[in-house]
């Protein structure tokens, strides 16, 4: 991949460096696995771009240039520190000539004119704008795209991810002074109006759109290095194995089921489920379903690909939850702490969550987003809520217990999806991340001293000449098994103060005083909290597509998915809305409800 970037002193655009910067923070763990090799030239000329060409023969996949352009022209830099246009029709002939070019991807402004030069010239797709574009809007662009693509994307998913969150992002966000043009191209549009970029591919090209990253089964590789286990494992074994003796230091009825003399799995397998919050109890739980029917057994007491996808959902799951706990502490800070500022280093991730969308929701890596916010946290000196979480550093980099089990779950799921896991290899597979989703459940086992509940109502209670105290009705949620079932008791516990109302949080209590609390909304949400109903029902966020906010059903990943908007929930939407805000440094302006028009005089003149 060659990356060629040029600034103009004269007209100088702040954010190519930022461009430059998180477009090879994204790809660097791939260049740095030799999977690809990324070429990057600052002050790129036409000499450079020869050159590397020339040096890296039909072997340039993917071609970037971020700068100023006009209509017929990319400004570069000449050896003097000056700018030298580079016509597009020379350029153009000399990309078509390099046989293994995927695109072309131009990030200045109005460089639509030169798409059909170099479509007719060879070049196989080509990513450019029609009119002006705003220099953060071209950054941001770019870095999303580049994200997307490191995670395996292909050329046309990745232009989807990018074009989602500009889409949505921008849609409410007044224009910014510093524009990516030289040149009036033709009447040029407003940004605000409709997106800018197209990707454009030549007439029979159309396979070069599902290009993605080349990419080793990191599975295979470790089974050939791995011996084979020293006996016939069962389903759940290594997993309770590994997870077992963390899990019984913080769960007393779990320390006294693994004390008896004969021990009763069905109570140990109770037992662990139940020592998590519900996110992860939940799908914890499906691991160890059972038939009722001995001779046809379910197909998680088998080693199959059904059960290998539930692994890596439990992984997934816990996953997201720390990331959603960390997101809402990180909120707090900010809302206490204003001046907070998210810097241009881990800006690229919290905009990749933003643009999370129904394509891409599976491929989202919530550890990346957990390691910036702890980065963030350190750096800032905030206090962990919950503090063992500040000992929870992902690092692909290193050879942790910890890092080398995400990798092979992560490596795992890939290979699930592309339709690489060989039969003769499922079972060992399967018996592999069973034991790293050990290891991640054994590094989040001190969750289960923490109380994660439903707060449904907050009733004051105040006698006359009497302090008020406020009983909050509450479910707790750290039964996964209970939860699954239809009884559900509401506890009510009164307490000096009070928390937030119809919302899943964290709790920390001292006798009959809150002694703090973190509220998971909008990110965990209890539909039957919000709408007065009895039980429990938890939806996780998802994704957002244009207005919609899309949230998935705890209990079955496969129903309908919910969506807020401004018709259903839209409190759990301002509240979103807010957040996103916060985190761009912008101010939250809630949109004013509209008033009916009455039709009485006295409305009228009022």
């Amino acid at each position: 991949m060659f990356l060629t970037f040029a600034n103009d002193p004269d007209n100088h655009l702040a954010l190519l460096k930022r461009e430059r910067k998180n477009i090879m923070r994204s790809l660097r763990e791939h260049d740095d696995s030799r999977h690809i090799k990324v070429v990057t030239e600052s002050g790129t000329t036409i000499e450079d771009i020869f050159e590397i060409f020339h040096a890296y023969e039909n072997q340039v996949a993917i071609f970037h240039y971020g700068g100023h352009a006009g209509g017929s022209h990319l400004r570069l830099e000449d050896d003097g520190s000056g700018t030298a246009d580079a016509q597009i029709v020379g350029l153009a002939k000399f990309l078509g000539q390099q046989e293994s070019l995927k695109l072309a991807f131009l990030n200045g402004c109005a460089t639509g004119p030169q798409v059909s030069t170099l479509l007719e010239n060879g070049v196989k797709a080509v990513i450019a704008t029609s009119s002006k574009i705003q220099d953060q809007m071209a950054t941001e662009f770019a870095e999303q795209f580049y994200f997307a693509l490191s995670n395996f994307a292909s050329i046309q998913k990745s232009f989807d991810t990018a074009t989602a969150f500009i889409s949505a992002k921008y849609s409410s966000h007044p224009p910014i002074d510093i524009h990516r043009g030289l040149s009036t191209w033709g009447e040029a549009e407003d940004p605000e109006e409709g997106l800018p970029w197209g990707l454009f591919v030549a007439k029979g090209a159309e396979d070069s759109l599902q290009w993605t990253l080349p990419q080793a089964s990191q599975i295979e590789k470790t089974i050939r290095g791995r011996m084979a286990y020293e006996q016939r494992m069962e389903v759940n074994d290594l997993l309770i194995d590994t997870v077992c003796e963390e899990l019984a230091l913080y769960s007393k009825d779990l320390d006294y089921e693994l004390n008896k003399e004969n021990l009763v799995i069905a109570s140990i397998i109770r037992e662990i489920v139940d020592s998590f919050p519900l996110p992860i109890g939940e799908q914890l739980r499906k691991l160890f379903t059972r038939s009722n029917n001995p001779s046809e057994p379910d197909e998680m007491e088998l080693f199959t690909e059904t059960r290998l996808r539930q692994i890596y959902q439990t992984h997934r799951a816990t996953a997201q939850f720390i990331a959603f706990i960390l997101l809402s502490q990180l909120w707090d800070a900010k809302y206490e702490n204003p001046e907070l500022q998210i810097d241009e280093d881990h800006v690229v991730v919290f905009n990749s969550f933003f643009a999370i969308s129904e394509e891409n929701f599976g491929r989202f890596d919530y550890f990346a987003l957990t390691k910036v916010i702890t980065d963030i946290f350190d750096a800032h000196h905030i206090s962990y809520f919950l503090e063992e979480l500040k000992e929870i550093k992902v690092n692909p980099d290193s050879n942790s217990e910890l890092s080398n089990a995400i990798q092979f779950l992560e490596a795992a799921n890939k290979d699930l999806l592309n339709n690489k896991i060989n039969s003769d290899d499922l079972e060992n597979i399967c018996l592999q991340a069973e034991e790293a989703l050990g290891h991640v459940l054994r590094t989040v086992a001190f969750m289960a001293k923490y109380k994660l509940a439903t707060i449904k109502n907050i009733e004051i209670i105040k006698r006359r000449h009497e302090e008020a105290n406020y009983r909050h009705s509450h479910i707790e949620l750290n039964r996964a098994i209970t939860i699954a079932g239809t009884k559900i008791t509401e506890i009510g516990e009164v307490f000096k103060n009070f928390t937030d109302n119809k919302s899943v949080l964290f709790l920390k209590t001292h006798e009959n005083n809150i002694i703090s609390y973190l509220s998971l909304s909008p990110f965990i949400i209890d539909l039957n909290a919000l709408d007065n109903e009895h039980s429990s029902k938890l939806y996780l966020f998802s994704y957002q597509k244009k207005a919609d906010y899309y949230y998935q059903f705890l209990n079955n990943y496969k129903d309908d998915l919910l969506v807020i908007n401004d018709s259903a929930y839209k409190r759990i939407k301002d509240e979103f809305e807010k957040f996103k805000a916060n985190i761009h440094g912008n101010a939250y302006a809630p949109q004013k409800a509209q008033t009916p028009a009455r039709g009485s005089r006295f409305s009228r003149k009022r």
